[in-house]
């Protein structure tokens, strides 16, 4: 009983300091809410050699999978040491699905989709990211899953550029294009 109230009374104080539930598994800070002190994000190297940047939303990088067989985006929280959801704290959690769902939506439109592939996996790479994937009937996989059926086919400059010309028109608000 007094191990509880213990356990009970830590929560409540860290619930009140930080503002942020712990349930039970130690409050966490963002590192951009200590004062002065900012890390610097930094992709998995996997996740660098595989893709091409397209540009960033407020929490998130967004790439492009270097796979011509399907469009196939990825967003990467700019949270540094986070794996899993439940280590962000809840404004980024709700932020991840704000994104997810927005970059979506666009994609479903934009290019035609039948249907989407929403996924965080990380079996690979552990680093938190949100696989976000264009299917169609006659895609090259469909309607199998795309991870392992074919080989990956880079993209060409020119259709590299076509992707963004096409996300240009659609992505407009909270969205700022970097150099790829």
């Amino acid at each position: 009983m007094v191990a509880r109230e213990a356990s009970d009374i830590r929560r409540y104080a860290a619930d009140q300091s930080l503002g942020a539930r712990s349930f039970g598994m130690g409050a966490k800070l963002k590192i951009d809410d200590q004062a002065g002190v900012h890390s610097v994000f930094a992709l998995d190297p996997r996740l660098q050699q595989d893709t091409l940047p397209i540009g960033d939303f407020p929490l998130c990088r967004l790439l492009l999978s270097n796979d011509s067989n399907y469009p196939w985006f990825i967003l990467v929280p700019r949270r540094d040491d986070i794996s899993e959801i439940f280590q962000l704290d809840v404004a980024d959690q709700l932020r991840l699905w704000q994104e997810t769902t927005a970059l979506a939506e666009v994609l479903k439109d934009s290019f035609g989709a039948d249907k989407l592939n929403v996924a965080a996996l990380g079996n690979v790479v552990s680093q938190l990211h949100m696989h976000v994937i264009v299917r169609k009937r006659e895609d090259a996989a469909w309607p199998a899953p795309v991870w392992g059926k074919h080989p990956a086919k880079p993209y060409s400059a020119e259709q590299v550029e076509a992707i963004r010309d096409r996300l240009r028109l659609v992505l407009t608000s909270d969205f700022s294009f970097v150099e790829g």
